[in-house]
């Protein structure tokens, strides 16, 4: 795989990885707190997209999901693609430290956001 990205890219991925980790969900904990949060999850195993047909297949209500941002340290996607295709671009990477999958009350949802 060499020379699909350089080993400065590498180097700058392995950071912002570590920073997004180190400091991903104590935000989202204060936030759960603050607005009310019915169930959260961290994506991790199953991915976004994973995660939240679990979610929803438990509801006893209707539910909606949509994907509107999904935030990629730069060249995973790349990376993606021609190493492994863990369908990242699709929500069903088996992420490591992902972000937070939330459930809160709609009237809260873009205060949260």
């Amino acid at each position: 795989m060499e020379g699909l990205i350089s080993k400065e890219e590498v180097q700058v991925a392995f950071d912002k990885a570590n920073e997004l980790m180190g400091t991903l969900n104590l935000s989202g904990a204060i936030c759960l707190k603050k607005y009310k949060a019915r169930a959260s999850t961290d994506i991790t195993g199953f991915g976004v997209h994973g995660h939240a047909n679990l979610l929803v297949n438990c509801q006893k209500n209707k539910v909606d999901f949509k994907i509107h941002t999904l935030p990629i340290i730069k060249n995973m996607l790349k990376i993606d693609k021609i190493v492994n295709n863990f369908k990242l671009i699709e929500g069903f990477s088996a992420e490591t430290s992902g972000g937070l999958l939330v459930c809160l009350p709609k009237d809260q949802a873009d205060s949260f956001v």
